[in-house]
């Protein structure tokens, strides 16, 4: 058995385990009114006041389920459930303030986008009517037409693609030079690099959700720009998959930890020059998915139903009918060992040596210079410092175009100004002012929480120099903050992160440590409103 063989066995057993989770999450009543809802904690648990409508996807992943070898059987029963969550969507989309994912009357554009994606796929093949979701169809080609995500690509090109398939099924709704401007726009999304924007950056995980809506606006259209995209985002996940085997976690600008398997699957099965690629990329992905801290057994289930459950099943789907066929492709060849690359438009600079060379090495220059390095099975990750003055923390791992960096002949050095944050905590008061105001604004209220959650404008007044010196095995931080008040509260950062992402946060073994098997050393200093600290990490030879 090879490497691809086993995937394939592994993502299957980890579906038919999935998939009882997300069918918890759905109301299978046909006598209930909230039957085909996928929103558990509205129609079952009733801690919410509303269905959050971007939880429908479940109902794509439970029609896409019937073709799994062990649910076939009840593939009539899977359909069926498919369709009431198409028509529940129906009916919620023609409300008033629809598409709804964090509070009531919201008009939001993600859950119009990926909602809207799945259910007109689902009208496309026949499990439902297509005139039984047409009255939701024409709110959502109407929102996702006069609407553009250019801070969160995956959205857009999620919202593209909807209105791809929602042309195909309802040509009318979405008339060809609207899309095309819709289209241009979503494409200027991508860098030079490979990534698309998100937040200011790049994020493996959400550029995995990307390739695969541009597989289905592929799919939908034939338009081989779409494909060209696809290339390059593939080329971009080959220039960090080789170092952690994994998604890059804290390095990413939405700080997730995941990268589903979908779109690199479809990769494997077409030809192109993406194709050994994946072929390379899926074993280092997924290839210890059996261990209990792979990334994929961190996701919660409203994650599966809001969209990773079905890329993984349509990944399982794919790659069992490969398998079937007795021939995978060949894999690239090997990733070079000693590659050392900046990549100027993320400020992302790579460092991969093989273990008896030194240390492989992660920095992220537009995040405070936060670091992840690792030799053989030792591994060391540094995310800076949070300074907490009264109720207001100051991190320095917030990623921010703001920051500069300078590349010297042993490192680099960063400097910036840390980023004020103070935690929101959920009360009975701000829900009931949240209600008000979404009733009377609906998605005016969005730029508003945005950035108070997610995009913070306002710096703050202490400024951090970070110092990288760079040896084989060997890592020197220097780092200085400045204009500190007296009472200053000064505590190395751990993983958690500060900016709202709803997928991110999952668990990772770096919560419990940030180090394992390296030697750590660190003084500090705190003078004059000055603070100082050099931190060193030493890794030892992997023959020693």
């Amino acid at each position: 058995m090879n490497d691809l063989d086993r995937i394939a066995d592994d993502l299957a057993a980890h579906v038919d385990r999935m998939l009882p989770r997300i069918l918890s999450q759905a109301c299978r009543d046909p006598q209930a009114p909230a039957y085909g809802a996928f929103d558990r904690d509205w129609w079952h648990y009733r801690i919410r006041d509303f269905p959050s409508i971007i939880l429908q996807q479940g109902g794509y992943a439970a029609w896409l389920a019937g073709g799994l070898k062990n649910w076939a059987p009840g593939r009539a029963g899977l359909t069926a459930l498919a369709a009431a969550s198409a028509r529940f969507w129906n009916r919620r989309a023609v409300r008033h303030g629809a598409f709804e994912e964090y509070y009531p009357w919201e008009h939001a554009y993600p859950p119009a986008a990926f909602s809207t994606l799945a259910v007109m796929k689902m009208a496309a093949a026949g499990v439902v009517p297509p005139e039984s979701v047409r009255a939701g169809a024409v709110v959502a080609a109407r929102q996702l037409l006069r609407r553009f995500e250019p801070e969160a690509a995956n959205q857009q090109v999620a919202g593209l693609a909807a209105l791809a398939w929602l042309r195909k099924v309802f040509p009318d709704l979405a008339p060809e030079p609207a899309f095309a401007k819709v289209a241009a726009g979503t494409l200027a999304l991508q860098s030079a690099e490979g990534w698309f924007m998100e937040y200011g950056g790049p994020d493996l995980a959400y550029l995995s959700v990307t390739l695969d809506a541009l597989w289905d606006l592929l799919d939908a259209t034939g338009d081989q720009r779409y494909r060209n995209a696809i290339d390059r985002a593939v080329a971009c996940m080959a220039e960090y998959v080789p170092l952690m085997h994994a998604s890059i976690g804290m390095h990413n600008a939405r700080n997730t930890d995941y990268i589903l398997p979908y779109g690199l699957a479809r990769c494997l099965a077409a030809e192109g020059p993406s194709r050994a690629t994946a072929a390379a990329l899926l074993p280092m992905l997924y290839g210890n998915l059996r261990s209990p801290d792979h990334f994929l057994h961190a996701i919660d289930d409203r994650y599966h139903c809001h969209y990773s459950g079905h890329s993984l099943i349509r990944a399982t789907l794919l790659l069992r009918e490969m398998q079937s066929g007795g021939a995978w492709p060949n894999p690239a060849p090997a990733a070079e060992a000693d590659v050392e690359r900046l990549l100027p438009g993320c400020g992302h600079y790579i460092r991969r040596r093989p273990a008896a060379d030194g240390a492989s090495l992660l920095l992220s220059l537009r995040k405070g210079g936060v670091l992840t390095a690792l030799r053989g099975a030792e591994r060391a990750s540094d995310f800076g410092w949070i300074v907490t003055v009264g109720t207001t923390q100051h991190v320095s791992h917030w990623w921010s175009p703001d920051w500069t960096w300078t590349r010297e002949a042993d490192g680099f050095t960063v400097k910036g100004r840390l980023t004020p944050h103070r935690e929101l905590v959920s009360t009975p008061a701000k829900h009931a002012l949240l209600r008000l105001l979404s009733l009377l604004i609906g998605s005016g209220l969005i730029p508003a929480l945005k950035a108070h959650l997610i995009f913070k404008k306002r710096a703050s007044p202490y400024g951090f120099e970070r110092r990288i010196v760079l040896e084989a095995a060997r890592i020197r931080i220097v780092d200085r903050i400045t204009g500190l008040p007296d009472g200053a509260r000064i505590e190395s950062a751990p993983r958690a992160s500060k900016r709202h992402v709803s997928s991110a946060d999952s668990f990772h073994a770096e919560d419990l440590r940030l180090c394992v098997g390296d030697v750590r050393e660190r003084t500090t200093k705190s003078e004059g409103g000055v603070f100082r600290a050099e931190t060193v990490y030493s890794f030892k030879s992997p023959r020693s």
